[in-house]
């Protein structure tokens, strides 16, 4: 059996001397923040290499440009994304402005900045305890592309901007597509029943407007219709009227389900419902 050589790892010290000292060389580092450190370890000790040399003090952060090739990027090549996300858990102690966009939204980025925001219910809820009353903030919001994405989240905290920012988030994460017929209505007349709130909602023809109440017009524009007529009819609780708007749109037949229903064609479907245009076949003359 072969002896294995146990010093083939170890080098001589003429030959470590040889070596290149990789302290010397300048780290390179992809994230933005662990850059900074550096660089500004950088400052602090060509600062106290200068001593008292005042003047060059202030010429200091030039000094370790020059020396370690430091080039400031320029504006337009800058990422645009907001704050990084702060670590796990510590959400909580964030406020409505710090809203980032992070992967686990499941949207893009270009969508996520393109999105309108509407905080429709805002109110104190109290719980009582046999410690006493238990009071927080409850916040519901709608958010929307326009384009017929949309959806709706619930956030409870202590603050009022905690809430609002937890209810964005499970907005965003919870948000779905409604057709719209012609990208501006919907297809047909909806009569829908949530708990107590009855919702009748009306296709119109272009250039009505949104003639319903205001938290449904809120959420129109949201999902990008500009068409419709709407009545309330038992409980006007907003949250079951948001509640019931979503489910209301969620039940609109489309022409591919009419079309599979029926056993039509998907043009048939649109020509005789919708008003589309059916080609004329081309005589072989």
């Amino acid at each position: 059996m072969a002896q294995r050589n146990v010093n083939s790892k170890f080098v001589s010290l003429s030959q470590a001397q040889e070596k290149i000292d990789l302290w010397n060389l300048d780290p390179i580092y992809d994230s933005a923040t662990a850059n900074s450190s550096v660089i500004e370890l950088w400052k602090r000790q060509k600062a106290k290499e200068l001593g008292a040399d005042v003047s060059a003090l202030d010429h200091v952060e030039a000094i370790v440009k020059n020396e370690h090739s430091i080039v400031d990027a320029p504006a337009e090549a800058r990422p645009t994304y907001p704050k990084q996300p702060p670590p796990k858990g510590t959400l909580m102690e964030s406020v409505e402005s710090d809203l980032f966009w992070s992967e686990d939204l499941q949207i893009p980025f270009e969508m996520f900045k393109r999105l309108a925001k509407k905080t429709l219910v805002v109110k104190r809820t109290v719980q009582m305890t046999r410690k006493g009353k238990m009071q927080s903030m409850y916040a519901l919001v709608v958010v929307g592309d326009g384009k017929g994405s949309s959806g709706y989240g619930e956030g409870k905290s202590q603050e009022a901007a905690k809430a609002v920012l937890i209810a964005t988030r499970k907005a965003i994460k919870s948000m779905q597509y409604f057709p719209r017929y012609d990208d501006r209505t919907i297809y047909h007349d909806i009569e829908h029943k949530f708990k107590a709130t009855k919702l009748l909602l009306w296709a119109r023809r272009p250039g009505f407007g949104c003639r319903v109440s205001p938290i449904i017009h809120e959420i129109c524009e949201c999902i990008g219709v500009h068409d419709l007529a709407g009545k309330i009819h038992g409980s006007r609780n907003p949250m079951n009227v948001i509640k019931a708007v979503f489910e209301a749109l969620q039940t609109q037949r489309v022409p591919t389900d009419l079309a599979r229903a029926r056993g039509l064609r998907l043009i048939d479907v649109n020509h005789k419902y919708y008003g589309g245009v059916r080609p004329t076949p081309i005589s072989s003359a």
